[in-house]
C-alpha cells in the first residue's frame, strides 16, 4: 500500500461551486475546518480538511499533507469513527515512511504528534499519549529556535504567536495525562503556566480547555465551589468567542458539578439541554460521555429531598419553597425519619395519625380535634408535592396514618451544612 501524492481527494459536494474555496491553501482549508468544528458544524469541518488535503497534494506541500492528515485523524477521533481514526494513522505512517524529507522536522506538521497523542489518550493509552505531546513539545521548540535564528523581517507577524498557541496546547494535554496518572499537582503547575500566558495574549480556544481541565481537578476533591468559578470563567470565554463545542462541554461539566452537589433536577436539566443540543451522528463521543453521567446519576439520585436548613423541598419535578409553611415541611420531616429508619424497602415504616399529631404538634392525640387538621395539612401537603393528587407519588396512606413510597430515596439535610 503507498500513498499517492497525486491521488484527488472529491470537493465536498455542497462546494463545487465554490472553486475559489478549492484553491485556497491547505492551511487557510484547516483554519476554516476548525471553525466548522467550534460552531459544531462536524460533517462540514470534515470536509474542509479533506480539501485541505486534496491542495496540499496538488502542490506537493509535505507540511500541509501531513498537516491535514493530523487534522482528520484528530476529527475522526472527535466523532468516535474508529475505521477512519485507523485509516489516517496508517495513511500517516506511509507518508512518513515514503516520503525522507518528510522525516524532519522542516518536513511535516508537529501537529502530526499531538492528534496521534489525542487518539491515544481517548483510547486510554496513557503512556503512549505522554511520549507523543512530549514529541510535540519538542518539535514546537525545534521551530521556535529556528524561527529565532533568522531574521525578524523574514518571520511572518504571527508565526511565534502560533507556536506560543501550540506550547500551551501540548502542556494542556500534559496536563489531562498527568490527571490521568493520578499527579493532580503536576497538572496544576501545568495550569498555571498555560493561565500565565494566555490570560495575557488570549490565544483561542485555549483558556476554555484549561478553565474546563482545572473543573476536573476541583472535582477530583469534591470543591464544588471551586470548580463553579472555573466553569464560570469557561462559560464566559467559549460564549465571547462564540465556540459552542466548548460551550456544549462547559454545560457537560455543570451538569457533573450539579450531581456531586446531589442537586438532581438541575444535573438533569444540563443533561437534557445537551440531548438536544448533539442530535448529529457525529456526536457519538459527547453522547457517549452523557449516557454515562446519566448513570451516575441514577445512582446517585434522590427522589426527594427535605432541607430543613432551606426550609425547601426538592421532588424529581423541581424545588419547592416551604419558607412560610413550617408545619408542612415538619410533617414531610417526621414522616422521612420513619422512612430512613428502614433501610429494607419493604418494611419501610410510616407513622400513624397519633404519631403524627404527638410528634409535629406536641399534643396529646384526640381524632375529634386532630383528625381534620390532620387531612387539611395533609392534602396541602399532597398539593406541593404530587404531581397528580389523585394518584399520589410521593406520600401514601398507610395504615391508620401515612408514609412516603417505599421505593422512593430520601435525604434529609439538617444542621450544620
Amino acid at each position: 500500500m503507498s500513498l499517492d501524492l497525486n491521488i484527488k481527494t472529491a470537493v465536498p459536494q455542497q462546494f463545487n461551486n465554490s472553486a475559489s474555496i478549492a484553491q485556497l491553501p491547505s492551511k487557510e482549508l484547516i483554519r476554516r475546518g476548525n471553525i466548522r468544528m467550534e460552531k459544531c458544524e462536524l460533517k462540514e469541518a470534515g470536509q474542509f480538511f479533506e480539501m485541505a488535503l486534496e491542495q496540499a497534494k496538488s502542490v506537493r506541500d509535505l507540511r500541509g499533507i501531513s498537516d491535514s492528515i493530523a487534522q482528520l485523524l484528530r476529527y475522526s477521533s472527535e466523532i468516535g469513527n474508529e475505521p477512519a481514526v485507523q485509516k489516517w494513522v496508517n495513511e500517516l505512517e506511509i507518508f512518513l515512511a515514503q516520503t525522507p524529507e518528510a522525516n524532519t522536522p522542516a518536513g511535516h506538521s508537529p501537529n502530526i504528534w499531538y492528534c496521534r497523542g489525542i487518539v491515544a489518550f481517548r483510547g486510554a493509552q496513557y503512556k503512549k499519549a505522554q511520549v507523543l505531546f512530549h514529541r510535540f513539545w519538542r518539535e514546537l521548540e525545534i521551530e521556535e529556535n529556528l524561527l529565532s535564528t533568522k531574521e525578524s523581517s523574514t518571520i511572518p507577524s504571527d508565526a511565534f504567536k502560533e507556536i506560543m498557541r501550540s506550547k500551551a496546547q501540548a502542556l494542556l494535554a500534559l496536563s489531562l495525562v498527568a490527571i490521568a496518572h493520578g499527579k493532580p499537582k503536576r497538572a496544576e503547575y501545568f495550569a498555571e503556566v498555560i493561565l500565565k500566558y494566555a490570560e495575557v495574549e488570549r490565544p483561542r480556544g485555549i483558556l476554555t480547555s484549561t478553565y474546563l481541565m482545572l473543573v476536573r481537578l476541583a472535582e477530583r476533591v469534591s470543591d464544588t465551589a471551586r470548580a463553579k468559578i472555573w466553569l464560570q470563567k469557561a462559560f464566559t470565554e467559549s460564549v465571547s468567542e462564540h465556540n459552542w463545542h466548548h460551550y456544549l462541554y462547559v454545560l457537560y461539566g455543570f451538569a457533573r458539578v450539579s450531581r456531586i452537589e446531589q442537586d438532581f433536577v438541575q444535573a438533569r436539566f444540563y443533561l437534557d439541554l445537551l440531548d438536544k443540543a448533539v442530535i448529529q451522528d457525529e456526536f457519538k463521543n459527547l453522547k457517549a460521555e452523557i449516557s454515562e453521567e446519566r448513570v451516575k446519576l441514577n445512582l446517585n439520585r434522590v427522589d426527594l429531598e427535605i432541607d430543613l436548613n432551606r426550609s425547601t423541598i426538592r421532588t424529581r419535578e423541581g424545588e419547592i419553597n416551604l419558607r412560610r409553611q413550617h408545619l408542612l415541611i415538619e410533617i414531610l420531616h417526621q414522616i422521612a425519619l420513619a422512612h430512613e429508619n428502614k433501610e429494607d424497602v419493604d418494611n419501610r415504616q410510616g407513622l400513624s395519625k397519633q404519631e403524627i399529631i404527638e410528634k409535629v404538634w406536641k399534643e396529646k392525640y384526640n381524632p375529634e380535634a386532630h383528625d381534620g387538621k390532620l387531612y387539611y395539612n395533609i392534602n396541602r401537603v399532597r398539593k406541593l408535592l404530587e404531581p397528580d393528587q389523585k394518584k399520589p407519588t410521593y406520600l401514601l396512606n398507610w395504615r391508620q396514618g401515612y408514609r412516603l413510597a417505599p421505593e422512593l430515596k430520601v435525604r434529609v439535610i439538617q444542621g450544620e451544612k
